[in-house]
């Protein structure tokens, strides 16, 4: 290894954190100066000197183990303690059957884990091993080659310093690789190492995300691990109305656009895709973990097709552009299947007049359904759940806003209910999943397969269980309360704000107040709030009159997502629900009666029955570091 080299290597520590920003060049220098006069090494040096703390250097290089020369990979495993004398000769014995180089033989016969591998092989290479997860990709460096050619050499180019491209390797010592990187990008070329798993994580983070003009989204090739229904794919190749002919280079790049915004949606855990028509541009957002996120916009002169391309897509009319119109469609994504929901809204705009807003459910059919156990109940709110879906005859309701996570609950209740003794029948408006063994009936209202005609018909289907979408009228409502006083479990949503809400606004419809007292078992009310990213969590001291307001004690410490990569940097993976149960007692029934109103329930039921609000519940969990305060005190209102 040259001079040059050596000092180069020195270096490298400083120059990837430089280039990730967690330092500046003035700092980079008085940190070498220090490592030459000290001896010690430049990472120690960076935080002694307060530029870094050791978990970001951790986090963005990964553990490096220091060797003052070099031996055998073998022996320096053994000598490491990471493996026995007997796993090495096994190694060596099994490594020409498998065909495999010693450490990769080591790794898949299970005597060490592969990130240690590489701590040790970095050392005897003299490379540094880089924790590519938190990595801060710049897409200029990233396209210096292609996502083909970094996919073929599992490479990822991460910085350049002064003509030097460093790259991440899943094999260094493949001169035959970096000669090529080199011969495509015209530089001298570094590399550091990383595992396959992370290069190739990375690899799919760096070029997806990169897509930031529409220039990039036609000129890129159209995203091959979506796969549309077909029958709709040719349908459009035919149309003439909105996206030209099938043969058209505008035509073929509207494909490639509609592939590439719901593939990304897809890639990214969005519910919701929202393609908006705006005077200049067509905007689009996706719903992610419950917040809307923006996109880069369409140019406006490519929204009526690409409107027209998804509403045949969805089996819709695309002449008809005057009335709100609904449609689905069935796709594939990297070979599981996906469905959409589509639906448009009329807009008017000043320059344009009538335009067509569009918004895409994203509905994965064979998603695993989450368990009564792991849904997120309290320790105190578990059981009595239980009892309650056990119950032979009544109503159990789930309440909330839409988008709340009811119908979920309500999965996860006819779930546990379900066996071959058991006979679950649903209706529901739409089908979101199959559930193995349950006979569910999706709504029609203009063939005539409304609630109202199936809660008939479901009566007759001899039925244990019963699960309603929604009670959304006085007619559904009574023939579902028939339906519970005559021997039938019935387990179905309303749209409330809380769970003493429930009950008044039952009355509200016309139910009867004893029909009410005499069904309505339990009323559970729920809110979804984003869940802290694990990966960067990190505990917080939140401002003594913040938590006096919320009734917490001054000093009680909370925690926050402080962003990276695994959370798109917003701090947030996922979701949880907040729950609230009433159990209705006598007195309740008193007041149902006596048409009481729905504060006065809720009152009563805090002081008298204990039972844990929303905020409390959500409180709770962001003392347990599930989610935020904020989080908690948005969706849900103050006790009283």
């Amino acid at each position: 290894m040259s001079i040059q080299q050596v000092k180069r290597n020195k270096r490298k520590v400083g120059e990837i954190l430089l280039a990730q920003g967690y330092i500046d060049a003035q700092q980079l220098e008085h940190a070498l100066e220090q490592h030459s006069s000290t001896g010690i090494s430049l990472g120690t040096v960076l935080v002694k000197l307060g530029f870094i703390d050791e978990d970001t250097l951790n986090a963005v290089l990964g553990k490096q183990l220091e060797l003052s020369y070099r031996k055998r990979i073998g022996e320096i495993l053994v000598d490491q303690g990471y493996i026995s004398a007997a796993q090495l000769q096994e190694g060596l014995s099994q490594q020409k059957a498998m065909n495999l180089p010693l450490g990769k033989a080591l790794v898949k016969l299970g005597f060490i884990e592969e990130t240690k591998l590489l701590d040790v092989l970095a050392a005897q290479l003299d490379l540094q091993h880089i924790n590519l997860e938190n990595f801060k990709f710049n897409q200029t460096i990233t396209r210096m080659i292609t996502e083909e050619m970094a996919r073929s050499y599992k490479v990822i180019p991460l910085y350049e310093n002064n003509g030097v491209l460093t790259v991440a390797m899943v094999d260094p010592t493949n001169l035959r690789s970096l000669d090529h990187i080199k011969f495509k990008t015209g530089k001298d070329v570094e590399p550091v190492i990383g595992t396959e798993a992370e290069i190739l994580a990375a690899i799919g983070r760096a070029y997806v995300g990169g897509k930031e003009s529409l220039s990039d989204l036609i000129g890129g090739d159209e995203d091959k691990d979506l796969v549309l229904d077909q029958a709709a794919n040719d349908k459009t190749l035919k149309e003439e109305d909105g996206i030209g002919q099938g043969g058209d280079e505008e035509g073929r790049q509207i494909i490639k656009i509609v592939n590439l915004i719901v593939s990304e949606a897809i890639r990214l855990g969005a519910s919701d895709i929202h393609l908006e028509p705006q005077e200049r541009n067509m905007r689009i957002r996706y719903r992610i973990d419950g917040e809307l996120m923006e996109q880069n916009p369409i140019p406006a002169r490519l929204m009526v097709q690409i409107i027209s391309r998804l509403k045949v897509l969805g089996g819709m009319d695309i002449a008809e552009k005057r009335k709100p119109l609904d449609g689905r469609a069935h796709i594939q994504y990297k070979g599981k299947e996906v469905d959409l929901r589509l639906s448009t809204f009329p807009l008017l705009l000043r320059s344009r007049g009538v335009v067509e807003k569009m918004v895409l459910r994203i509905i994965d059919p064979n998603s695993e359904i989450a368990t009564i156990d792991k849904i997120g109940f309290s320790k105190s709110v578990y059981p009595v759940i239980n009892q309650l879906i056990e119950l032979p005859d009544g109503i159990l309701l789930t309440t909330g806003p839409t988008g709340s996570g009811k119908s979920s609950t309500l999965y996860a209740f006819i779930q546990k209910v379900a066996s071959p003794s058991v006979n679950v029948v649903t209706m529901e408006d739409p089908v979101e999943k199959n559930i193995p063994g349950i006979s569910q009936g999706q709504i029609n209202n203009l063939a005539g397969f409304t609630f109202a005609a199936g809660m008939r018909a479901i009566l007759r289907q001899d039925p244990d269980v019963i699960m309603l979408g929604e009670m959304r009228d006085k007619e559904t409502s009574e023939m579902a309360i028939q339906a519970a006083l005559t021997g039938h479990l019935v387990i179905s949503t309303l749209h409330t704000n809380d769970a003493a809400g429930a009950f008044t606004r039952l009355l509200d419809m016309g139910v009867e107040p004893f029909l009410v007292t005499s069904c309505v078992k339990g009323v559970l009310a729920q809110r979804l709030v984003r869940r802290i990213c694990e990966k960067c969590k990190q505990q917080i001291q939140v401002p003594d009159v913040v938590l006096e307001g919320i009734g917490i004690r001054p000093g009680t410490p909370f925690y926050q997502g402080k962003g990276c990569m695994a959370c798109n940097n917003t701090g947030y993976r996922g979701r949880l629900a907040l729950f609230e149960l009433l159990v209705p007692d006598e007195h309740v029934h008193k007041m149902i009666l006596e048409r009481k109103s729905s504060e006065e329930i809720k009152m009563y039921a805090i002081r008298t029955l204990g039972m844990a609000t929303l905020r409390r519940d959500g409180l709770e969990k962001a003392l347990a570091g599930l989610t935020t305060i904020e989080q908690v005190v948005s969706v849900s209102q103050a006790e009283m």
